[in-house]
This record gives C-alpha cells, sequence and structure tokens, in this order.
C-alpha cells in the first residue's frame, strides 16, 4: 500500500530552508512541498520558482487557510516561533520548527500546550541526533560499552564571522538569548540524548558579553547529573583561531567515546584497543543528518507516534537554558527540581 504523501508549507525562505530544508523536502518521497512563506513576498516568489514550489505569499494565513496542507515547517527568526507555531496548530497542522524551539521554557511550554489541545506534533528540528557518528555513540553508551559514565565535555568554539551579524541574533527581545540558545542547545540536546536523558540536578554556568551586546557571545556551563556523572558546555561565537572545535567526548570506566572525529577505545584483557567502527565520511554530514531527521519526523506523523525531538522531549532542554541564564545572572549554582 503506497504512504499516503504529506503536503508541507514552509515559512522564512532564508539560508537555512535554501541550503538545508527546501532542497530536503523536495528530494523526498511522500513529500509535497505546495506552500513558501516569507514576510518578503517577492523573495518567497524568486524561491518558488527557483525550487518549481506552487504556491507563494508573504502571509502566513495564506498557508494556514489551505486545508490540504498538514504540516508546516518553521524557519524564522526565534521571536516568530511561538506565534507561527500557535497559529498553524491551531490551524490544523502538525509543526516542524527549526532550533531553538522558543527563547524560553514558558514559551515553549505554551507551545506545547497549544500542540495537545490541537491534538497535532509540534516536533523540534534536532538532527545532530541523526548523524551516523551520533547514532553510533549513542549504542556504545546505551549498549554499556564504555562502562560507567561518569564525565562527559561538549562543546562549539565557532569561528567569529559576519553571520552572526544578522541584526534580530544580537536583539535580545527578538532572539531570546545569543550564543546559549544558538549553539548550546544543539550541543546540550546531542549530549543529553546519547547519555540516555538522564535529569540535571543542578547547573552552573558563566556568560561573556561584548561592551555593547545585548546577548552573550560566549559562555560554560557545569552541570551534574541523577546518575552522578558531571557534563562542561563550553560555546562561542568568537573563537580567534583558524578553524571552529565542535564536540562531544564520553568518559566511561570502560572507555571512551570522541565525536568529531569519530573514536572510540575501550580497555579490554589489560590493554587499550582502539574499536572505532568505519564510517562513510563522503556524504555532509548536517544535510544527511537533517535529511535522516525529517523522513523520520513525517513517518511518525504518518502512524501517529512522536518523533525525535516532540515538545514534551524538548522542555526540558528549554528548561536547562533557563538555568544556565539564572545561574549566569545571579552567579550561583541553580538547582533543578
Amino acid at each position: 500500500m503506497a504512504r499516503r504523501i504529506l503536503r508541507i508549507g514552509l515559512v522564512g525562505v532564508g539560508a537555512a530552508a535554501q541550503i538545508n530544508h527546501i532542497p530536503t523536502l523536495k528530494k523526498l518521497e511522500d513529500v509535497e512541498l505546495v506552500w513558501l512563506v516569507d514576510r518578503d513576498p517577492e523573495k518567497a516568489a524568486r524561491v518558488a520558482q527557483k525550487f518549481q514550489v506552487p504556491q507563494s505569499s508573504g502571509r502566513l494565513d495564506d498557508l494556514l487557510s489551505d486545508d490540504s496542507v498538514d504540516v508546516v515547517d518553521l524557519c524564522t527568526p526565534n521571536f516568530l516561533h511561538a506565534p507561527m507555531a500557535t497559529a498553524s496548530l491551531e490551524a490544523g497542522k502538525h509543526v516542524l520548527c527549526e532550533r531553538p524551539l522558543a527563547r524560553s521554557a514558558a514559551e515553549a511550554t505554551a507551545m506545547a500546550k497549544a500542540a495537545k489541545k490541537a491534538d497535532r506534533m509540534l516536533v523540534c528540528a534536532v538532527q545532530h541526533r541523526y548523524r551516523a557518528d551520533s547514532q553510533l555513540l549513542r549504542k556504545f553508551v546505551d549498549k554499556g560499552d564504555l562502562g560507567e559514565v561518569f564525565f562527559a565535555k561538549a562543546g562549539w568554539l565557532r569561528q567569529q564571522t559576519d553571520w552572526d551579524s544578522d541584526e534580530w541574533r544580537r536583539t535580545k527581545r527578538e532572539s531570546g538569548g545569543g550564543v546559549v540558545l544558538d549553539l548550546g542547545f544543539q550541543m546540550l540536546d546531542l549530549a543529553l540524548w546519547v547519555l540516555g536523558q538522564p535529569k540535571v540536578e543542578s547547573v552552573t554556568a558563566s556568560v561573556h558579553r561584548q561592551s555593547k551586546g545585548e546577548v552573550e557571545d560566549s559562555a560554560t556551563a557545569f552541570l551534574r547529573l541523577e546518575t552522578g556523572a558531571t557534563l562542561t558546555l563550553e560555546l562561542t561565537w568568537g573563537l580567534l583561531m583558524e578553524k571552529d572545535f565542535a564536540y562531544l567526548n564520553v568518559f566511561g570506566s570502560g572507555g571512551a567515546a570522541l565525536l568529531n572525529p569519530f573514536r572510540v577505545h575501550k580497555g579490554m584483557h589489560g590493554t587499550l584497543v582502539n574499536v572505532t567502527p568505519t564510517l562513510d565520511t563522503s556524504r555532509n554530514q548536517y544535510k544527511q543528518s537533517l535529511e535522516a531527521h525529517i523522513v523520520h519526523v513525517m513517518d511518525g506523523l504518518r502512524k501517529g507516534h512522536k518523533p525525535a525531538g516532540h515538545a514534551d522531549e524538548i522542555l526540558p532542554v528549554m528548561e536547562l537554558m533557563d538555568a544556565i541564564y539564572r545561574s549566569a545572572e545571579q552567579g550561583r549554582e541553580v538547582k533543578l527540581g
């Protein structure tokens, strides 16, 4: 039996949409991209023509009034996630939202309530979980191959570039925050997922802002987990070195694993053994992982299953974002319920 084709409307035709989301949606079988919406209607029309999407508009309401649309894919700035997701859910559409899900835990909670009331799915893009190396690392941890994990460290130290010069990213009201919400959300979600999503008992954090900056450009955090393990997080938009650093390292009583580049070593018979599996590195990891996640989301929507990154799963991560900011502002450890 042929699977039902899901009709998609995408909102926000900036770089994330044109480089990643639109090519992925156009490539997939059983998915039809039928609407593009952007606050600049001429841009929406140009991009629609480029990618052969039949309909475009400068108004979200035009998309939402189309009863044939099943899913709205939001690739908009952070401050538009909550109102646009809520409107889409109330119109009977499922929502896939770029990260972070919202500007705060309170905003994310309201969005989740709207999804529950509408009996529709609200999903956040968590494509890093679908990298081939991330999937393997999770399996090593799940199977206990590393022994008891007692420490993990995650970070994303990115070169200072003009990429972050978008005005909304530097405006607290529109972004909700800086590097913590941008890079920190992704790395913290990935780290906790790899570790089996343990609860976090407390957070101690510090952030750095440039003299005239509304949002932080660097941050560090120390998290105590219910398992007794600890997790550290390092983030910056302002690295003055020749290349970026993005990593997730997991250390256990029986071995250690490093992500990017992927390495796994285990203690076996009194000897340290490299047990790193061979990975196909010919494909772009980011595009491959986004495609895999979207396939998973669409399959979940068809079957009525909650996909990875569904709102209930993301709310604890948003609460951690709030806790990091609160700890940094108060200069003390913040304990979580």
